[in-house]
């Protein structure tokens, strides 16, 4: 590892690498808190055009306090590399999480309510994300949800970077109007956060082909299966919401990335039933083989989330307390009829 400290931040262990660097988790010892560095190298950093997209990306991150967006801390110079400094989330993407299969209805229900939220934020800014995809959002241990990753956002009242006719995201996540060549609009962030939502609940995108050329039919035509064809067990009013952020036009869609949460919100709530929305990120964490931190085991209501440990798999989630008694009142009716039933049978025959 080449880069050993940046600034105040002691480089701990490489997180990853893409197309613009390389991510670190490091230690802020005087602040006592970890955080992330981007980097972008040195041989990266000759690239006038590199340079400016690594300075709009700490640039926007610094216009958006949102709690489900990635803060930032510092952008700095050294050695001709720069660096981005931001807050370090301990958890997993949703591709990470995908990999096990489809996430159930209402952890995408509570994440897709954050994630429009925060782009509604975005929007609110006058700029646009687009790049939302699986990979780009992330639940911490702690039940956090996290849009990250501003390497190609655009702020509407200025020039764009982007060379005329480059698309600019990845492919399956592109609206029909992107592929045409229009200018993009929040309707085409909505759009690919509609396709990260149908992946989360079905396990698959809704847009495929066997190139990029059919791929990009498909989705300027807007055929993709029905979700409830692939996900029969997930509730009518959640399938119809994603599905609205896949019709071909854009004023079809939802109005707003704000009336998508909102309506995702309400989907939720059907679920919760007065649980913490947090208890049910944190389940599946724990269930997907992400350990809750020790710390976590007070920050929510004890009745909405029970934690045992066991020796061999560790920690493990529970149904929560007020489940568990709606059960043993459900089962105690039924044993009551079926006592009551015997008794009139033996009565009357």
């Amino acid at each position: 590892m080449a880069v050993r400290k940046v600034g105040t931040c002691e480089i701990i262990r490489e997180l990853g690498r893409g197309g613009m660097g390389v991510v670190y988790e490091a230690d802020q010892p005087m602040l006592g808190r970890r955080v992330a560095v981007k980097e972008l190298p040195a041989e990266n950093a000759r690239n006038k055009e590199f340079v400016e997209r690594f300075k709009r990306e700490g640039r926007v991150y610094a216009q958006l306090q949102h709690q489900a967006i990635v803060a930032v801390h510092d952008l700095m110079e050294k050695n001709d590399a720069f660096y981005l400094v931001t807050e370090f989330v301990d958890g997993a993407d949703l591709s990470k999480l995908l990999q096990q299969g489809a996430l159930p209805p209402i952890c995408v229900a509570i994440v897709g309510a954050r994630v429009a939220d925060a782009l509604d934020h975005v929007h609110f800014h006058k700029m646009l994300h687009r790049d939302i995809k699986p990979a780009n959002i992330m639940v911490s241990r702690y039940g956090e949800v996290k849009l990250m990753d501003f390497g190609i956002a655009k702020d509407q009242t200025a020039d764009d970077l982007t060379r005329e006719g480059l698309l600019v995201g990845s492919p399956s996540y592109l609206a029909p109007e992107v592929l045409s060549g229009e200018r993009n609009d929040p309707q085409s962030d909505v759009w690919a956060l509609g396709v990260t939502l149908y992946e989360m609940l079905t396990g698959q995108r809704p847009f495929t082909g066997r190139d990029q050329g059919s791929l990009f039919l498909a989705i300027r035509k807007g055929r993709f299966p029905p979700l409830r064809a692939i996900g029969p067990e997930v509730p009518r009013r959640l399938a119809k919401a994603v599905e609205r952020c896949l019709r071909v036009k854009p004023k079809d869609r939802w109005r707003t990335a704000a009336d998508l949460a909102a309506e995702l919100e309400i989907c939720a709530g059907k679920f919760l039933e007065g649980f913490h929305p947090q208890a049910r990120l944190l389940a599946l964490m724990s269930a997907r083989g992400y350990p809750l931190p020790e710390d976590n085991r007070t920050a929510i209501d004890a009745g909405d989330l029970i934690i045992t440990t066991d020796e061999d798999s560790g920690s493990v989630v529970k149904p929560p307390r007020r489940w568990a008694r709606a059960t043993a009142t459900v089962l105690a009716v039924a044993a009551a009829c079926a006592a009551g039933a015997a008794y009139y049978l033996h009565l009357h025959f």
